[in-house]
């Protein structure tokens, strides 16, 4: 018993992918809420202390975003600004249809570990009004 316990234990180790997330996330009164996803990539190993990789990938995908156009920069996948998908996002997620101006933040996470901010913030705010992303909200 104690070996089948211990193969299905290596099976899984196994079978886990080392992935680097990168997520742009809200602060609210109440919780951290996650807006949008970056793309991921694969890093050597799920040791948190030594993935300065992972967040390197994830400040440079959030520079690429915010040096071509920021939460207006249009998202080739949905074909709306990114502070659109945000908004719809908070909608659909949380049942957030309207969001004051709020700053957006930079975070990854290895593996399946904790989230942790690489502090970065954004140029703009995000800001919803019944669901949608308005021109300028700073």
């Amino acid at each position: 018993m104690k070996v089948l316990v211990l193969l299905s234990l290596l099976a899984f180790a196994w079978g886990q992918e080392n992935n680097c997330h990168c997520a742009m996330f809200i602060s609210t009164g109440f919780a951290e809420l996650i807006v949008h996803r970056l793309p991921p990539t694969t890093v050597e190993n799920c040791d948190i202390e030594s993935n300065g990789p992972c967040a390197l990938f994830c400040i440079m995908e959030w520079e690429r975003i915010f040096n071509n156009g920021g939460l207006l920069m249009v998202n080739p996948e949905t074909g709306e600004t990114l502070g659109q998908d945000s908004c719809k996002t908070l909608a659909t997620d949380y049942g957030m249809n309207n969001l004051q101006p709020t700053p957006v933040h930079n975070n990854y996470q290895v593996c399946e570990g904790p989230w942790i901010w690489d502090g970065e913030v954004s140029k703009d705010n995000l800001c919803c009004v019944d669901g949608n992303f308005p021109d300028g909200c700073n």
